[in-house]
């Protein structure tokens, strides 16, 4: 999803001028990126009856600029108190992939690259993916289930502004520096990880300015053409 406000300054990347080191962590942001629409905050809303009451009007508040991402975030799974969380899988498992999904990381796995999730979406899609590609880390923001319910609670594990962090703490785990990581994402809050990843794809860009920031554009939905710059 999209933050309204400008993006701030850009900064020098020194890998944009430096030679390519060798890539063995891909990043991945997840909605819009490893998944297409509709998401699982609409599916979720419409599944608990939420949509017209909650989900439509956060989302317009949000686009105009009157709440911010993880406080929007919060509102949304607010929203969905009490829902049983065997509904709210129902709705992770109806979330469609992107074209390209399974090769893509198929592809990649092959070839012995790590593959990280890093979103500000929720832990349980980004879990699910991991499962079924076996990705190696997803860190997302927990939405909170105690005894078969939802209570209401998001923890917020990945700040909007601070994908960057989680991205550079993957790969300090592995024991690599970021010019071995490539980063790809579609919003604002992915620019962070642009400027600090060896390779960066702006994967269907949400407007112009993201796109400035990469390496790399794919305006075409389709996962299979980062095959071609991975």
């Amino acid at each position: 999803m999209s933050d309204p406000r400008p993006l701030p300054p850009a900064g020098p990347k020194a890998a944009r001028s430096a030679p390519r080191a060798e890539i063995k962590l891909v990043v991945f942001d997840m909605e819009g990126t490893l998944t297409a629409n509709p998401t699982l905050w609409e599916i979720m809303h419409l599944k608990v009856g939420t949509w017209d009451s909650h989900g439509r009007p956060y989302w317009e508040a949000f686009k105009a600029g009157e709440l911010d991402y993880d406080r929007f975030a919060q509102m949304d799974v607010a929203a969905w108190k009490g829902a049983d969380a065997a509904l709210f899988d129902r709705a992770v498992s109806e979330v469609p992939l992107m074209p390209g999904c399974e090769e893509l990381l198929g592809h990649l796995h092959a070839r012995g690259i790590r593959t990280a999730i890093v979103s500000n979406g929720l832990e349980r899609l980004g879990l699910r993916l991991a499962r079924r590609f076996s990705i190696w880390r997803v860190l997302a923001n927990r939405e909170v289930i105690e005894r078969g319910h939802l209570t209401g609670e998001l923890d917020i594990r990945v700040p909007f502004a601070r994908k960057a962090e989680a991205m550079l703490e993957a790969a300090h785990d592995l024991g690599i520096g970021p010019e071995n990581v490539a980063a790809v994402g579609d919003g604002r809050a992915d620019v962070a990880m642009f400027r600090r990843a060896g390779k960066s794809i702006a994967f269907l860009p949400e407007s112009s300015g993201v796109a400035s920031e990469a390496d790399h554009v794919v305006r075409e939905a389709d996962l299979r053409r980062l095959l071609e710059i991975l």
